[in-house]
């Protein structure tokens, strides 16, 4: 009975030595992070054009979301990105990448582009490829998705493309306005801000009323052009139309 007594301590040891959590070990990663249905992973391309700006700007920034693979700090860290291959926009000219301190306690932090409004804005789409540099305190993160807070998954990548330009360039977010908007020209889209005065048509500044109402104040506007003008062709000859 005695010795049974011991094979069943030594068991429950064994047991509880297998079931011990591990903790993450080595140097804290970091990763480009969106949730997945932004469709804004490593194979989406984001995009900025300065010619959709309120006012002329020489220079602007593009929040980058960014997230901290391992364990959090009671100090700020320091993160840095480069250029990867794809990249065509000129560091210095078209862009700029500075050292960024994660504040302390952070698991996720947005990143600052700097876009320039160099001269060959005007007449060129430039690619910027980018991808998190090695620092003191980071290496490149986890990637992959993970299921997020109410079934709504996230993503880690690590590479990210963005368009920058001055010209009229179709959003990212356009996929999501077709229905209503029509295709996507630099004509129409010129017509849209002329007559509504705003220049951002995402869904998060426009929101539900003016998906509903925007199409109609268009359409309006559009009959009373074509009736002093004729029809309104976009850059490859088709007539603008909106559903």
């Amino acid at each position: 009975m005695k010795y049974l007594s011991y094979i069943m301590v030594a068991a429950c040891l064994f047991s509880c030595k297998k079931e011990a959590v591990e903790t993450y070990q080595g140097k804290d990663g970091v990763s480009f992070f969106a949730y997945t249905y932004e469709q804004l992973n490593t194979t989406a391309v984001r995009s900025y054009s300065f010619a959709f700006q309120a006012t002329q700007k020489q220079r602007d920034t593009l929040f980058i979301p960014m997230r901290i693979t391992g364990k959090l700090s009671d100090k700020p860290r320091t993160v840095l990105l480069k250029t990867a291959q794809g990249t065509t926009a000129t560091a210095g000219v078209d862009f700029e990448l500075k050292e960024f301190t994660v504040p302390a306690g952070a698991s996720k932090f947005n990143y600052p582009l700097i876009l320039l409004n160099s001269a060959g804005m005007a007449s060129n789409v430039y690619r910027i490829v980018l991808e998190p540099a090695e620092t003191k305190d980071f290496t490149l993160g986890t990637l992959g998705q993970t299921p997020g807070i109410n079934e709504v998954t996230e993503e880690n990548f690590r590479y990210l493309k963005v368009d920058v330009t001055g010209q009229y360039i179709e959003p990212g977010y356009w996929i999501y306005l077709q229905g209503d908007f029509g295709d996507f020209s630099a004509v129409k889209y010129k017509f849209m801000v002329k007559t509504l005065g705003i220049t951002d048509f995402d869904y998060n500044k426009i929101g539900s009323d003016g998906l509903l109402n925007f199409p109609v104040t268009l359409r309006n506007a559009l009959a009373a052009y074509e009736a002093a003008n004729g029809p309104l062709l976009d850059e490859n000859g088709q007539r603008i139309s909106f559903p």
